[in-house]
């Protein structure tokens, strides 16, 4: 099976959503197909959340090349192709996500950060209202900044930002101010 994907996907991601739904998962019948992609899962997983260990990525290799031999059928033996192509193919794409921390497709969303952009954001508030979290700080006429270490990424504040002033960013990160500071007159 040929995993193909465009620059707007993430293979990690992909081959974790292949795995999740994939009937080995309900089987049980053998105990490489099912502890297998047990495995397979939570490690795939970890690596989409940023909680991948530097040997994540050759315990995959190990796990995939076992289920390949000791898989009892063919269901098995083609999710841990699938994900040994994935590995081979995309290598660089795994090493950015364990090494790097990054997503370059930005589909992973524990990689992403939230910024509100100076140019547009004319510190109506809303967005204050709405983070449960506390994570934005400003007042009423402030560009209003976002605590990182506070956001849980919820994305609330997308919903009633009408300016459009609130962006999801991955390895590049807009220039934004580190406190609140006056916007700008229109």
């Amino acid at each position: 099976m040929t995993i193909n994907i465009d620059e707007k996907q993430c293979v990690v991601d992909v081959l974790l959503n292949k795995v999740q739904s994939h009937p080995c998962k309900d089987c049980g019948k053998c105990v490489f197909g099912y502890e297998g992609i047990t495995q397979l899962e939570m490690i795939l997983k970890d690596i989409t959340e940023k909680k991948a260990h530097s040997d994540d990525k050759a315990l995959l290799m190990d796990l995939c090349s076992v289920m390949k031999n000791q898989s009892m059928c063919d269901d098995g033996k083609e999710i841990a192709s699938m994900v040994l192509e994935g590995l081979n193919t995309y290598s660089d794409v795994f090493d950015e996500h364990i090494a790097k921390k990054q997503c370059r497709a930005g589909v992973c969303k524990k990689f992403m950060t939230v910024h509100i952009l100076a140019g547009k954001c004319i510190g109506c508030g809303e967005c204050l209202d709405v983070c449960e979290d506390d994570a934005i700080l400003g007042k009423n006429k402030f560009v209003h900044v976002i605590d990182q270490e506070e956001c849980t990424l919820c994305g609330k504040c997308f919903e009633v930002c009408d300016e459009g002033a609130i962006v999801w960013a991955g390895a590049e990160k807009p220039k934004c101010p580190k406190k609140p500071i006056p916007c700008k007159k229109r």
